[in-house]
């Protein structure tokens, strides 16, 4: 697939969350895209072992994030809060933002350098969310050529979704279902991992491209989660962590933050939400 580039148009950050509430799990991706999924046509029968093999940058390029950790570390220091007291992120191009239940992206922001990876996806035709910043972009096409140099084939299904596009989703949910079935099954607005443009949903044959738990015990889901890390990705909403992360094991997640946090993150088994704390410390 060719290259596409474009734009598509004081208070610490509160880490941690109340003594004694209660978070309800849910899909951190349900708010869309599985649905979406069976619109689009399949044509992942068709592919080659070929579809990764066409980019002509050097696999070895270096990680950026680690000249700008230290940017990154002292930008996740300050934010704001909105009016239902959730935490306004000051840092939003950050590789280490962070987006949770708790932490927003400030209201219609539109990350920078968006590009759509050269990686197979299992659907024919252009769209928002085949898109990633360029740093996670470029790193998940060194993750995917890295895979099928060991025989396995992944699948990229979902990257980046705009605030509009939440508030569509969202808002359609609360007029079919109500508003409280609504924030159990979709994120609010501002509170997806996938505007900031450092998150890709991605998948196999092996589950019939689908984003669901399976993937974590197919070959293709033990090899990401082995090396993902090499690659600056992270699983973000990884087993056994639900109350941290606010949402349930999501083994197709991959969240970039840079090889130095991604390693750490993985040898520590800990997650983003514990980490930024750690660097707060």
């Amino acid at each position: 697939m060719a290259r596409e580039t474009g734009v598509i148009m004081n208070k610490k950050i509160l880490y941690g969350f109340v003594a004694g509430a209660l978070f309800l799990p849910l899909s951190a991706c349900a708010n869309g895209d599985n649905a979406e999924q069976s619109n689009h046509t399949n044509q992942s029968s068709q592919k080659t072992n070929n579809d990764t093999t066409n980019d002509k940058k050097d696999p070895q390029k270096g990680d950026q994030t680690q000249s700008n950790h230290n940017k990154n570390k002292k930008d996740t220091k300050t934010a704001s809060t909105s009016k239902d007291g959730i935490v306004v992120v000051s840092n939003p191009k950050s590789h280490l933002v962070l987006v949770n239940k708790t932490h927003k992206l400030p209201d219609g922001y539109t990350p920078p350098d968006l590009t759509i990876p050269d990686v197979p996806f299992p659907y024919d035709g252009t769209y928002e969310k085949m898109h990633l910043r360029k740093v996670a972009a470029d790193a998940l096409e060194n993750l995917f050529r890295a895979a099928q140099k060991d025989g396995i084939i992944l699948y990229a299904q979902s990257g980046y979704r705009s605030y509009e596009r939440q508030v569509t989703i969202f808002n359609n949910n609360v007029k079919t279902q109500g508003e409280k079935k609504a924030s159990a099954v979709s994120a609010h607005p501002g509170t997806s991992e996938h505007q900031t443009g450092l998150a890709m949903d991605i998948s196999s044959s092996d589950v019939g491209y689908q984003l669901i738990q399976d993937f974590g015990d197919t070959e293709e889901g033990r090899w990401v989660k082995d090396h993902c890390a090499d690659y600056g990705f992270i699983i973000r909403y990884p087993k056994g962590k639900e109350s941290i992360t606010g949402y349930e094991y999501e083994p197709w997640h991959l969240r970039y933050v840079g090889k130095k946090a991604a390693s750490y993150i993985q040898t520590h088994h800990i997650t983003l939400e514990e980490y930024i704390a750690k660097q707060k410390g």
